[in-house]
């Protein structure tokens, strides 16, 4: 819209306004110089009338402007106060509690599954959240970390950057721990919102490792807690590389492998307790006479008949005292 403020009054002395001018000599008896003076007059004056009613309307409306956007600032104010202030959620007045209350991790497990990063097991056992549960009631939130997220350094609260110094390796824990805390794993990493995909294909892996014909066999169960540890920590790995296979199909060629390394270690180790416990001297500070040659055997391991033989030659070998000549 133009604004009227601009505007100037028409040539009224030219020719299109003639007959106005005629007109307006003949009804007042006035001169051609005083109607031209009268029109610019009588324009000015309605001219005027306009542009104070412009500033008035443009006056209201940028009062209303700043009054609308004044109101919508303290709309968004308490909108960002309502969303800072805490909440209450609702809960169902016809559900009860559940019959299993599943422990809570640490938060810095929780934060390794919300990142869909490997966790060990062992942060899902039941010592593990007593642990953290303990330690969160202290003042560890007000201890900071540094942690690099998309090349950012950021500070976090330690308890979701640090590891713990009193985690275990899942093939250190025992059979039965590995049953109860991959459900715990399970249930943690649906809450953290992992595709259904990849939380049924964990779930039928560990089945699967639970119930593997190698639990039946000598050191079964280190070996399958071994190939559960090993392949867990491939998976995750593969993921992150966009190369993943399928983690419930057991590679029985695998399993075999590590059953042979563990049993492998297992007999070296028990070689290497038999050598030392072969080469340690047997001191009899008993014996009223000095002490007989190592025997490879131990004395209380030999038939109590053979015992008395070697007990018997061992009393011929006794200095025989010197006779009196007299």
């Amino acid at each position: 819209m133009a604004d009227p403020a601009l505007k100037v009054y028409p040539n009224f002395a030219s020719e299109a306004f003639a007959p106005i001018r005629e007109a307006l000599i003949q009804a007042t008896n006035e001169s051609a110089q005083q109607v031209t003076e009268c029109l610019i007059a009588a324009w000015d004056a309605e001219h005027n009338i306009r542009v104070a009613e412009e500033a008035e309307q443009q006056q209201r409306e940028q009062e209303e402007e700043e009054l609308h956007l004044a109101k919508e600032e303290a709309e968004q104010e308490h909108r960002e106060g309502e969303k800072k202030k805490p909440k209450m959620n609702n809960f169902d007045q016809a559900t009860s509690v559940s019959s299993v209350i599943v422990p809570c991790p640490s938060q810095y497990a929780l934060q390794r599954l919300n990142n869909f990063n490997h966790v060990d097991l062992w942060y899902l056992s039941p010592a593990s959240c007593a642990k953290a549960s303990k330690y969160n009631r202290s003042n560890a939130d007000v201890t900071f970390g540094i942690s690099k997220v998309d090349d950012i350094l950021m500070l976090r609260s330690v308890t979701v950057v640090k590891a713990s110094r009193n985690s275990v390796e899942d093939h250190d824990l025992s059979f039965e721990a590995f049953l109860q805390v991959k459900n715990n794993l399970l249930f943690y990493a649906k809450k953290a919102s992992w595709p259904g995909k990849h939380l049924d294909a964990l779930a039928e892996f560990f089945w699967n490792v639970e119930t593997h014909p190698m639990c039946s066999n000598p050191n079964g169960n280190t070996t399958v807690l071994t190939y559960a540890l090993r392949v867990h920590h491939s998976w995750h790995n593969d993921l992150k590389a966009n190369k993943v296979f399928n983690i419930a199909i057991i590679s029985d060629e695998l399993m075999k492998n590590i059953d042979w390394e563990i049993n492998a270690k297992a007999s070296k180790e028990c070689a290497h307790k038999a050598s030392v416990h072969k080469h340690v001297p047997i001191h009899h500070t008993n014996f009223p006479f000095p002490s007989p040659p190592y025997c490879p055997i131990p004395p209380l391991a030999l038939h109590p008949f053979s015992f008395f033989l070697c007990i018997m030659v061992l009393s011929l070998t006794r200095p025989t005292p010197a006779l009196n000549p007299s």
